[in-house]
């Protein structure tokens, strides 16, 4: 059996400022791929390129291929941990890495794998608008040095470190205050996830993996299940059942495609099945609803 290739990488430019180590590496272009990571100190990893086909990750040791989750374009990677990457084929990445001191996160840090299993999955994919605007502005510094640049980065490397701990401290907030229910990020996943799914499958309840949404919230199955529904109030199948009429109604509105296409973008196994769904939640047909907006 083949072994899955290795990533080569190269660094492009390396800076020291103050407590803080700064990196420019660049990924080759390559894949499918596996690698094991452990770090000496607790490191920021910033995908300055973004990526189509993200890496998966998992922060400790992975029990089944449901441990990994997608890389966001930023992620905190705990010190004396083993991270497990597992990489599609992609083109190239371009990655800005800053390592700091643990003491500098507080008590904030997850360190040595002691957090919760889901605030590790986030750490995989950090989202605050704030800390993604600073983690840019020290690529940019990286890339194209200018006066005074030491005291710049060093200066950033306080705000991210600070900004980390914000998020974090946030995380830990929600996760501790909504026992039973899902946190903001995890909705955010699975409404990404949804939207793809139907934006480019047609999704119907079969092809809709629960298993998979589950994956992607670092928790299991039937916690997914009575989570999801205590936060929003239905069940992830309703959803998924709301998404695609959401969908329906934009494609009869917005363009002239037959109902027999629509039913077949929208994953329904026929146009009668597809009107007669239509039917029981909207009233009418989807050939009336169609006129009837078009002569408003």
């Amino acid at each position: 059996m083949q072994q899955p290739a290795q990533a080569k990488y190269h660094t492009m430019g390396c800076r020291q400022a103050g407590a803080f180590q700064f990196e420019h590496i660049r990924q080759d272009g390559r894949g499918p791929f596996e690698q094991t990571h452990r770090l000496d100190r607790p490191s920021v990893v910033y995908l300055r390129n973004g990526s189509n086909h993200p890496a998966l990750g998992c922060l400790g040791q992975p029990t089944s291929h449901r441990s990994f989750t997608p890389f966001g374009v930023a992620a905190l990677i705990p010190a004396n941990l083993t991270l497990h990457v597992r990489s599609p084929e992609f083109q190239y990445r371009e990655m800005i890495i800053m390592r700091f001191d643990e003491a500098q996160l507080g008590t904030m840090s997850p360190a040595n794998g002691n957090a919760p299993f889901d605030e590790l999955v986030a750490c995989i994919d950090l989202h605050g608008a704030d800390l993604i605007q600073a983690l840019d502005r020290l690529a940019r510094e990286l890339v194209a040095p200018r006066h005074a640049s030491d005291t710049i980065l060093q200066g950033l490397g306080l705000l991210i470190t600070g900004e980390l701990a914000r998020c974090l401290a946030e995380l830990r907030h929600a996760r501790l205050g909504r026992r039973g229910m899902l946190a903001p990020w995890q909705i955010a996943r699975i409404e990404d996830h949804l939207t793809g799914l139907i934006d480019t499958s047609g999704a119907t309840a079969a092809d809709c993996s629960v298993d998979e949404l589950a994956r992607l919230c670092g928790i299991g199955r039937r916690h997914l299940m009575r989570a999801y529904k205590a936060t929003t109030g239905i069940t992830v199948m309703e959803q998924v059942t709301r998404r695609r009429f959401d969908a329906a109604v934009r494609m009869l509105e917005h363009s002239d495609a037959p109902l027999k296409t629509i039913a077949w973008q929208l994953g329904f196994s026929s146009q009668g099945n597809f009107s007669t769904a239509f039917r029981r939640r909207f009233g009418q047909s989807p050939g009336q609803w169609r006129a009837q907006r078009r002569t408003a």
